[in-house]
C-alpha cells in the first residue's frame, strides 16, 4: 500500500480529520494535503513520519502506538529494498547521531575523506554497499563504546543496551541498519536538518531589525590605528579565531576599500561551538559594509551538506545587503591539508592544518606589502577558477534577475515547481528540478537568491519541513 493510502487508512479507521492531524502534528495543511493525494511523500530521514505517528497516537487516545504507525509508514517510504537515497539517509543519520568524524572514519577505512563526504551528500554511492556496511559497522562497534554512543545505537537499531555492549551483536545491528529496512521507529539525527534550519533562519530574518539591533546607522568606522606587528602567527583554534578578528580590524582601519576575498575549507564545527564568535564576526562585517567594502566569498562545497548550510546560514545578513558575492571551487582541494585565506587591500591572513588535526594548525596575519600582494594574487587565481554559488538580486536589480531567469528557461524549459508551499511566511521557493532554485524573500527589503549548484538544487528538491 502506498504511503498516501496507508495514511488515509489511519484517518478513516480512527475517524480523524486531516485538519486535526495537521494541527496536532505541526505539519502544514498544504504539505499534509500533498501527502494524502500521493503528490508527495516525506523523505525517509525526515521527522515528518515521527510527527505523524505521535499525532495519530495522541488523537486515537492510544488506540494505535506511535511505534507501530512509524514502522508502517516508514516501510511504505523505503519499500522492500534499500535504495540509494535511503542508504544515504541512514548513513548520514548514523554519522550525525554518533558524532562520527568523517576524516577519522575515512582514515580507518582506507578511503579519501572526500569520498566519505560525497557519500554523505549523496553525490556518490559505494560500489560494494555490503562491504562498505561491514567496514563502517566494524569501525563503530569498536570505537563507539561509551554510554552516550550505546544509547544512540540502541535508539537507531531498536536493540537492547545489553546486545549493543557486545561488539559482534552491535556490528550486526549497525550493518542491518545501514543495509536493510529499519524494523523499529525511525530515529532522527541529533543535529537539526540543515536545509530546514537554513530556510527557517532566512524566513525569520529581518534586515531592518538586524540593522536596528546593531545600530547600523549609528556605526562610525574607527580611525585610530590598529597596533599590529608586520607579521603575527596564531596557533590552535582559539588563536585562529583571534586571527580572523584581527584581520577584520586591520581591514576596517585601513584606508583601502578594495574588495575582500575569502576562501576556507577549514571545518566549521569547532568554530561554531563558540556562540560569541559569529556575533563578533558580524559586528566586524557590519563595519566593513558601512565602509562600503564588497566581500567575495569562495565557499568550499566539497564538505558535508550540514556544514555547507551552516556556513551559508552564518552569512545570511551579509547576503541580504547585496554586498557579498559567493562562489565555489568546482574541484575538491587537496585532501591532506585544510586551507584558509583572507585577502584585503593592505592585510592578508593565510593558514593551514592537517586533515583531522585542525586544532594544531596555525594562521599567519601579515601587513607586509610583498606578502599582501602575493596572497592577493593567490586569491585572484582562486577566483578565476571559481564558479558562482548564489547570485543575489536586491531591490532595483529585478531586470538582471529576470534576464538570468529567461536565459535559464530558454535553455532548460519552464517546468518549475514550488518548494515548501505554505511552510514559510516571507519566502517563496521555485525550482526547476536539476537546474536551479529561486528563493524570493518578500519582506522589505525584498531580495532574490538564485542557486544553480547541483548538490544544493538537489537538496532543495528533497526539502521536508522540520519541527523545531
Amino acid at each position: 500500500m502506498a504511503f498516501s493510502l496507508e495514511l488515509k487508512n489511519y484517518l478513516q479507521q480512527l475517524d480523524i480529520s486531516a485538519a486535526d492531524l495537521a494541527q496536532e502534528s505541526g505539519i502544514s495543511p498544504s504539505t499534509l494535503s500533498r501527502y494524502l493525494s500521493g503528490e508527495r511523500s516525506p523523505a525517509s530521514s525526515s521527522e515528518a513520519v515521527l510527527q505523524l505517528a505521535r499525532a495519530l497516537e495522541k488523537l486515537s487516545n492510544g488506540t494505535v502506538s506511535k511505534q507501530d504507525v512509524a514502522r508502517t509508514l516508514h516501510k511504505e517510504i523505503t519499500g522492500s529494498e534499500v535504495d540509494a537515497h535511503t542508504f544515504t539517509a541512514h548513513f548520514c543519520t548514523l554519522m550525525d547521531a554518533l558524532d562520527i568524524n568523517g576524516n577519522r572514519l575515512a582514515h580507518a577505512l582506507g578511503f579519501d575523506p572526500s569520498y566519505i563526504s560525497r557519500i554523505r551528500t549523496g553525490q556518490r554511492h559505494p560500489a560494494n554497499v555490503a562491504q562498505f556496511c561491514d567496514q563502517v559497522a566494524r569501525y563503530i562497534a569498536r570505537s563507539c563504546t561509551d554510554a552516550y554512543h550505546i544509547e544512540s545505537i540502541v535508539m537507531l537499531t531498536g536493540a537492547s543496551a545489553q546486545d549493543i555492549a557486545n561488539p559482534e551483536i552491535c556490528e550486526n545491528r549497525i550493518r542491518d541498519y545501514l543495509g536493510s529496512n529499519v524494523a523499529t521507529e525511525p530515529q532522527i539525527p541529533a543535529t537539526i536538518e540543515p536545509l530546514s534550519k537554513f530556510l527557517a533562519t532566512l524566513d525569520a530574518f529581518d534586515l531592518n531589525a538586524f540593522k536596528d539591533e546593531i545600530h547600523f546607522e549609528e556605526i562610525k568606522v574607527p580611525t585610530l590605528p590598529f597596533q599590529l606587528p608586520t607579521q603575527k602567527t596564531y596557533s590552535g583554534i582559539e588563536e585562529m579565531k583571534q586571527a580572523e578578528l584581527d584581520f577584520y580590524r586591520a581591514a576596517i582601519l585601513s584606508k583601502s576599500i578594495d574588495d575582500i576575498i575569502f576562501y576556507s575549507d577549514m571545518p566549521l564545527e569547532e568554530m561554531a561551538q563558540d556562540k560569541e564568535f559569529p556575533k563578533q564576526v558580524m559586528k566586524a562585517v557590519a563595519l566593513l559594509i558601512r565602509k562600503g567594502i564588497k566581500i567575495i566569498n569562495i565557499h568550499d562545497v566539497h564538505r558535508p551538506i550540514d556544514e555547507l548550510f551552516m556556513g551559508l546560514e552564518g552569512w545570511v545578513p551579509v547576503y541580504m545587503t547585496g554586498l557579498m558575492e559567493s562562489y565555489y571551487m568546482p574541484a575538491p582541494t587537496n585532501a591532506a591539508f585544510f586551507h584558509f585565506l583572507r585577502s584585503a587591500g593592505t592585510v592578508a591572513c593565510s593558514g593551514e592544518a592537517v586533515v583531522g588535526d585542525q586544532g594544531s594548525g596555525r594562521y599567519v596575519l601579515t601587513k607586509n606589502a610583498a606578502d599582501v600582494a602575493y596572497f592577493r594574487t593567490r586569491a585572484m587565481q582562486l577566483l578565476a577558477h571559481a564558479k558562482p554559488l548564489i547570485k543575489v538580486y536586491t531591490e532595483g536589480h529585478e531586470k538582471e534577475r529576470d534576464k538570468a531567469l529567461r536565459k535559464l528557461r530558454s535553455a532548460y524549459g519552464d517546468n518549475t515547481v514550488t518548494v515548501g508551499e505554505g511552510d514559510f511566511n516571507t519566502l517563496t521557493i521555485t525550482a526547476l528540478p536539476g537546474r536551479y532554485v529561486l528563493i524570493s524573500k518578500s519582506n522589505p527589503p525584498a531580495v532574490d537568491f538564485l542557486v544553480e549548484h547541483p548538490a544544493l538544487v538537489a537538496a532543495f528538491e528533497q526539502y521536508e519541513p522540520t519541527l523545531f
